[in-house]
Parts: structure tokens; sequence; C-alpha cells
């Protein structure tokens, strides 16, 4: 086995970049948590935002602490996980989904009449809930939408070359 200086810069690349995005990832999670949970009593016009960035919060974080991670020079394809975990996973999944969907279906109607200094308005939503809930369900509909563009123009260009980039053993 061998290993030239480009794949090992390559490598430390991928793996500072892996570990940058995780961290963020983590970091902006672990946000909606605090955030839902210091202000769960503070949005009357919808006392379900803070809910939701909790349990959604929480159900995120499922998945990274249960994850079997690769060990050092393994590819994530060597990763194999059981039955069990794929199931767990697949259900936390379908949950999220789910959830997200009521949670835009809590965070949207309220834009228009959200009273974000009055108090004692019934519209009232303390305005870091309310504007981190809707900055966190707008870009992971952004997110979604970008991957999804990606995915069928993938697909597209999968199409449209057919066979050319078949190979075959000979």
């Amino acid at each position: 086995m061998y290993s030239t200086m480009g794949e090992q810069g390559s490598t430390r690349t991928v793996f500072i970049c892996e570990t940058f995005w995780r961290l963020v990832s983590l970091a902006i999670i672990v946000a909606m948590v605090v955030v839902g949970s210091l202000y769960v009593h503070d949005c009357p016009i919808q006392y379900m935002i803070p809910v939701y960035l909790i349990v959604y919060g929480i159900f995120l974080l499922l998945p990274t602490f249960t994850a079997r991670h690769r060990r050092d020079g393994e590819d994530p394809p060597d990763v194999l996980q059981s039955p069990g975990q794929c199931c767990f996973q697949g259900i936390i999944g379908c949950f999220l989904l789910v959830w997200f969907i009521g949670g835009t279906s809590w965070v949207y109607p309220a834009f228009p009449v959200v009273d974000l200094t009055n108090t004692t308005s019934p519209n009232y939503c303390q305005p870091v809930l309310y504007n981190f809930a809707f900055t966190i369900t707008t870009a992971t509909w952004v997110v979604a939408g970008v991957g999804l563009l990606a995915s069928l123009c993938y697909l597209g260009l999968t199409l449209i070359r057919g066979d050319q980039n078949t190979y075959t053993d000979v």
C-alpha cells in the first residue's frame, strides 16, 4: 500500500472540512434546544414553536450519538450498520420529516401577524425565538431544495450520458 503527499493532503482537507461542518451542525442543533428551552413560555401566538425547536433538536441529536463512526483509514462504505440501527435511523428520519413539516405549519402562518415587541399581545413571540425558528425552518427548506435540484441535475446528466461512462473488465 502506498500513498502520495497529494493524497494525504486531500484526505486531511476532507477530514478538516467534515469536522468543521459536523461542529457547525452540532452547534446549530444544540442552539435549537437551548433557544427553545429558554423561551418555552414566551410565544403565545403559537406555543408549539419552542416545542418544535426542542423536539427537533433532540431528535436530530439522536442519530449523531447512535451512529457508528468510521475508524481511521476506513472509507464510509466499509462501515456497516446493523438492521436494527438502520431501522432506528429510518424511524427517526421519518419522524423528523413529519415534525419539520409540522414546525413549518407553526412558524410560517404566524409570520404576517407576529408581534415581536408587545409582550402583552396575544400575537407576541419572543424575537430571538421566532427569528431563530423562522431562519432554521427557511434554511432547511433551502438546503432541501438545493439538494433536490442537484439530485435532479445529476440524474438528468446520468440519463443523457447513457452508457458512455460504463467500464468493462477485459
